[in-house]
């Protein structure tokens, strides 16, 4: 028998309702009966009966009615009945996602670069990833020009792409991809665009597109090595903040670049590469991300990278 109840009155601050009292609520709904649901709830009934009472109170109003002995839902009883489901489904699969996160068999990590392996690798790899580990996602985040390092420390991405000589840093891993060789980009129309080799002198008298050299992680430093080898200084005609402009640039005919070859990640109609004695050192890719993280996702997409960039190796 159940003990008719004083009107619940205002919630309480602190009333928050638990999960176990939407699994208490919904039992009782779908048995129509407190002893029955007692019994599938492994409790007793007067226990479930002062557990019911107390979600009432917290909520501040009935959800059963009591008329004639028979349970019934109220008007709140109802709403909350069509309520509780999903939010029980939701607390289901959020623990899940835990569960599975410290297990390391599930996780996101952000991605981001502005090397142009971003049209080519950073997709295959992703989509490598989902194939050999679909419990892991992935999201592309925008880099920031000349801060990819910094936003890197910062949290956002987990993981860049960096192309040019790293400096050694203890807070930050890598992991080498690729390494490219070092070419001369020029417009289709220019003189050289028909040879087959240019050699490095010849380029002294040549206006230049750079990357600005804050946004270059070393990567200028490696094409006025060049330079400095052959015996002259670059005359300059712009400074870029990206790869994707420095080619634009010699396809519009502002000047030639020394930088890696692209054509295989960044088909630029109007230009073409030429290679350039003496040889100059390559070009390496690197992926970057942060030494203290132990994201699960994170060494698989990395993984998942190296066999995309060699896939010989793989």
């Amino acid at each position: 028998m159940i003990r008719s109840m004083r009107d619940p009155g205002p919630p309480k601050p602190e009333s928050l309702f638990h999960l176990r009292d939407l699994e208490r609520f919904m039992a009782i709904v779908e048995h129509r009966n407190f002893g029955r649901a007692a019994k599938v709830l492994r409790t007793t009934q007067p226990g479930l009966s002062r557990a019911i009472a107390a979600l009432e109170r917290h909520l501040g109003t009935r959800l059963f009615s009591r008329a004639r002995r028979q349970i019934e839902l109220t008007p709140a009883g109802e709403l909350l009945w069509r309520e509780a489901p999903a939010l029980l489904a939701h607390a289901a699969s959020a623990q899940r996602v835990m569960r599975e996160a410290v297990s390391g068999t599930r996780g996101n990590i952000r991605v981001g670069a502005l090397s142009t392996s971003r049209y080519t690798l950073i997709p295959q790899a992703i989509r490598l990833l989902r194939e050999l580990h679909p419990q892991f996602s992935v999201t592309v985040v925008d880099a920031t020009p000349a801060l990819e390092i910094e936003d890197l420390r910062d949290g956002n991405p987990d993981v860049t792409l960096l192309r040019g000589p790293l400096r050694a840093d203890a807070e930050l891993r890598r992991a080498r991809l690729r390494s490219d060789p070092m070419v001369l980009a020029v417009p289709e129309h220019h003189p050289f665009a028909q040879r087959s080799v240019v050699e490095s002198h010849e380029l002294a008298e040549e206006p230049f597109v750079e990357l600005a050299p804050y946004d270059s992680h070393g990567y200028r430093e490696l094409g006025r090595g060049v330079c400095a080898r052959a015996g002259f200084v670059p005359h300059v005609a712009q400074e870029v903040a990206t790869i994707d402009t420095l080619a634009a640039c010699v396809a519009a005919g502002i000047g030639l670049a020394l930088m890696h070859d692209a054509a295989g990640e960044l088909p630029v109609p109007g230009v073409v590469y030429r290679p350039v004695l003496p040889t100059p050192p390559s070009v390496e890719l690197h992926a970057v991300w942060r030494a203290n993280d132990d994201n699960p996702a994170l060494e698989a997409f990395v993984e998942c990278l190296v066999a995309t960039a060699n896939p010989r190796a793989a």
